[in-house]
This record gives structure tokens, C-alpha cells and sequence, in this order.
């Protein structure tokens, strides 16, 4: 329960810091559509390059998975 508090506080600490720093950038979007349109476009094109991967299924799944695999084979 103290670590799920202490995730909470900490995550409200990191938005309440980027706020203003995100009120700046949407008011400056609005002011220069053009460069915010290009910022947009680059990190649309260099996220494209970055794969997608999958967690690891949990340590529960992998035992049904493999409690599947023993039922099968036998």
C-alpha cells in the first residue's frame, strides 16, 4: 500500500512539473502551426522506426502455458 501511495505522489510530482512546460508548447503549437506540424512529422517518422515489443508474459501465464505444453505432448 506504501509503494502504490509513494508511485501516486511521485507521478503527481512529475506532472505538476511538466505542466507548465506543456501549457508553453501548446501555446506555441498555436502560434507557429507550421514548426508544430514539422515537430510532429519527425517524431512521427522516428517513432516509426522503433519496435513495438511485447512484455514478458507474467510467471503465472508461463506456467499455464507450459502445464498446456506437458498436456499436449502426453
Amino acid at each position: 500500500m506504501l509503494a502504490e501511495l509513494r508511485s501516486l505522489v511521485l507521478g503527481l510530482i512529475v506532472v505538476a512539473a511538466l505542466t507548465p512546460v506543456a501549457v508553453w508548447a501548446v501555446q506555441t503549437a498555436k502560434r507557429r502551426r507550421g514548426g508544430a506540424a514539422l515537430v510532429t512529422g519527425l517524431l512521427l517518422i522516428v517513432g516509426m522506426n522503433s519496435p513495438i515489443l511485447r512484455p514478458p508474459p507474467s510467471l503465472a501465464e508461463q506456467i499455464r502455458r507450459q502445464a498446456e505444453g506437458d498436456i499436449d505432448e502426453g
